[in-house]
């Protein structure tokens, strides 16, 4: 009754690497059911060689997805996302495929497109026990599991501490379920958070403003720069008071001395002085080649405390600050300041490495 292709959600708090202190989000999840008459009634999918089914037949993934996007503060027109506005969304945005004559399977990428602030993973075996707890506890993975013998999907959002074996506590669209064992989940689609906000250091605020000494401007080379700044606002680290955007972080930098004299290039070991209490710039944190193990790259951001990893990628002429990584064991979810993508290949791409400890 509920085939669909799943969605899970991994979410990921973006504090920074330092063990005295860590910044916990709570996110308060809505409860939707996939056959509320306000949306139950709704088609679902696109047109093709296959049929298409409503919100309350089919759209138990769907709408776990939508309770986890409500929950990050995701809106579609200015309003909080509700399984009748995702749907009408994924339909005008080719959010749905066709397979096997069913053309209701969620595209698993189309969540990122809609908002910079999840990207997939990938579709996986389920994780231990224990990570899925650890995931939840650090509030940095949402999972939509599949469960009911591959055929129904619910939104984890805790741990049943008072079930015999070990379960999670669900958002379940369809039943009144609230709590399943973990041995009745098949598998997990699951998706990174990126609370980094998204600069563009050609943005109309900023990107005429000049950096160092040598005339060239935020725009033109300020990508490490913007970098840095959406990694300080993401952490919650001001500066002098104020958010830290790429103007700011740029006035404070050339008050401080924060350019290599004659030029642009950015001194990365002056931006610990904007708040030395909560940032670092490690004695590891300079990589001129790509020697970081792609292993460690993902233990860097999986890390209840993350680090802050930026990627030196096109020949080493562009710096983006890495969010996830895909489960093909190469793909890595950036934020690029300079460009309208959110992928590199870390064996293809990636030249250097710059990396930052903040709390």
């Amino acid at each position: 009754m509920f085939k669909q292709i799943l969605i899970a959600l991994s979410v990921i708090v973006v504090v920074a690497n330092c063990a005295l202190s860590t910044r916990n989000v709570e996110y308060v999840y809505p409860t939707y059911k996939q056959c509320d008459p306000r949306w139950g009634n709704d088609t679902m999918g696109i047109k093709g060689n296959g049929w298409r089914s409503t919100i309350c037949g089919e759209g138990c993934a769907m709408t776990s997805t939508s309770m986890a996007l409500a929950a990050l503060g995701v809106k579609i027109n200015g309003t909080a996302i509700t399984p009748k506005s995702f749907n009408q969304w994924l339909i005008a945005n080719n959010g749905y495929e066709c397979i096997d004559s069913d053309c209701d399977n969620l595209v698993l990428t189309a969540p990122e497109r809609l908002s910079s602030v999840m990207s997939l993973i990938g579709e996986t075996e389920k994780p231990a026990f224990s990570e899925i707890v650890n995931d939840i506890l650090y509030n940095r993975i949402i999972h939509v599991a599949h469960v009911h013998n591959n055929s129904h999907f619910v939104l984890l959002v805790g741990v049943d501490s008072t079930s015999p074996v070990e379960a999670f506590l669900v958002h379940d669209p369809y039943y009144n379920s609230t709590s399943y064992p973990y041995a009745n989940i098949s598998d997990i689609i699951r998706f990174k958070i990126d609370v980094y906000p998204v600069y563009k250091q050609c943005d109309s605020r900023w990107g005429n403003v000049t950096m160092g000494t040598d005339g060239d401007t935020i725009c033109g080379v300020g990508c490490l720069m913007s970098s840095i700044s959406s990694a300080l606002a993401g952490t919650g680290i001001t500066v002098s008071g104020a958010t830290a955007t790429p103007l700011t972080v740029d006035r404070y930098l050339q008050a401080n001395g924060g350019f290599v004299t004659g030029t642009s290039d950015l001194k990365e070991s002056v931006i610990p002085s904007i708040n030395p209490l909560r940032i670092q710039w490690p004695s590891d944190g300079m990589h001129t080649t790509n020697d970081i193990p792609l292993a460690t790259i993902k233990e860097y951001i999986d890390q209840k405390v993350p680090r802050v990893v930026i990627a030196n990628v096109m020949h080493g002429q562009h710096f983006v600050l890495v969010v996830g990584y895909r489960s093909d064991n190469d793909t890595l979810i950036v934020n690029d300041s300079g460009f309208d993508r959110n992928t590199y290949s870390y064996s293809q791409d990636v030249v250097g490495w710059r990396l930052f400890n903040m709390r």
